[in-house]
């Protein structure tokens, strides 16, 4: 982000937010198809179209609407928000009103009980509209992993994620809106699973992996029950486990027999099983699970959208920790998108794994450390394997706050 002159500040196209004002356009790709040259942002859908002419843009820092709870500012103590800090808990606020519904549909479904489907749509609506908003908020919210509520959890990162992947792909909001519903609904049918199946600690027998195995028949099932379900839903809840060259379950399909959305979520979903800590299993870092998704594509997965699923999230997501060339550890906050190598890392540990007063290091900014030496990325790592829990982050709002920034 920086500054042409007092009324005009130039930002990166994925800074922007609804109630700014654009004054110029940065080398458009392509003709503009707003009739004015100043565009005042109504919403997350003029965000996408600037997005898709160009990568920088000039706002008005003067512009100043009501409804706007996002435009920018120049501090005088050097404190920097990060860019989605400002909206940051109404975005946390859609993800957890979302998560608690999921787990609301989760109980009644487990209890034979109808669930409200227009409630459903209705959540995922708003669950597009942050994601349009605030991907990095959003992405950034799926690593608050909590093993205790794994599959409403579970369910509620794959619906964010294949919504981010969606919007990598450039589908319409109405096809994110069917997307999201997929990846929310898509387990379902766990919940007719035995308890003592689902969360048995240890590995499953043959005959107890068999009934497992038997989720997606009866999401399926419970989907196909449901009046106004996306019709879909049914094909990912039942197919999710298929594999392109036909060895997955419960069918044996093929890649030709699998529709697009059940191809893009079965990506998404191996993609946070394999990131989640579980009953049975640890979780694995994030590097490892790229690893996984890219030897299985072209069998197992879809190779255009495993690439651009690395593309959407990239090697250093938001909410993992990395460890610095000089030993400093720090939460990652922020991507990049000129270079996805230089991530915004909020530091809360010195050289010596000790905590200090937390403040941003934007790695496209400041190349060296305080003794002259290039800052590099040694490796990422899960907060939870270390005692960071970014739940407590998130609940001391240090994701809304203002930060000193590393010079």
């Amino acid at each position: 982000m920086s500054s042409k002159d007092d009324g005009e500040l130039r930002i990166h196209v994925y800074e922007l937010r609804v109630g700014m004002c654009v004054c110029r356009l940065e080398e458009p790709r392509k003709e503009s198809p707003f009739m004015f040259d100043r565009i005042v942002i109504e919403s997350p859908a003029d965000i996408k179209l600037i997005q898709d002419i160009c990568d920088y843009v000039y706002i008005d820092v003067k512009w100043q609407k009501s409804s706007a709870g996002a435009i920018p500012t120049r501090n005088s103590d050097s404190l920097k928000h990060l860019s989605f800090a400002r909206s940051f808990n109404q975005t946390a606020n859609t993800f957890n009103r979302t998560g608690s519904l999921i787990k609301t549909v989760l109980d009644d479904i487990r209890f034979g009980n109808q669930f409200s489907v227009s409630a459903v749509k209705q959540a995922v609506a708003e669950t597009v509209d942050q994601v349009l908003e605030n991907p990095d908020a959003m992405l950034l919210l799926t690593q608050l992993k909590d093993q205790d509520q794994y599959t409403a959890q579970h369910s509620m990162n794959v619906c964010v994620l294949s919504i981010l992947l969606g919007r990598e792909l450039k589908l319409s909001v109405q096809e994110l809106n069917k997307l999201g519903f997929c990846g929310l609904m898509h387990d379902v049918g766990k919940m007719r699973v035995p308890l003592e199946i689902l969360n048995k600690p240890g590995r499953l027998e043959d005959d107890e992996m068999v009934i497992m195995r038997q989720h997606t028949l009866h999401g399926r099932n419970v989907l196909m029950s449901a009046r106004n379900a996306y019709p879909g839903a049914v094909d990912v809840a039942y197919a999710h486990h298929e594999h392109l060259a036909g060895t997955g379950y419960p069918r044996g399909l093929g890649k030709e027999a699998l529709s697009l959305f059940t191809r893009l979520v079965t990506v998404v979903d191996t993609y946070d099983a394999i990131t989640s800590d579980r009953v049975y299993q640890k979780g694995k870092p994030h590097l490892e699970a790229l690893g996984i998704l890219v030897k299985g594509m072209n069998q197992h997965y879809e190779a255009n959208f495993v690439t651009q699923f690395i593309n959407c999230i990239g090697f250093y997501p938001q909410g993992n920790l990395a460890e610095l060339s000089n030993g400093e550890v720090g939460v990652i906050v922020e991507q990049n998108r000129a270079d996805r190598l230089k991530p915004k890392i909020l530091l809360i540990q010195d050289e010596n794994k000790q905590p200090i007063a937390e403040h941003i290091l934007d790695l496209a900014v400041t190349a060296t450390d305080k003794n002259g030496k290039r800052y590099g990325i040694k490796q990422i790592m899960r907060p939870q394997d270390y005692g960071i829990d970014l739940n407590q982050y998130c609940r001391d709002g240090k994701f809304s706050q203002a930060y000193p920034e590393v010079s």
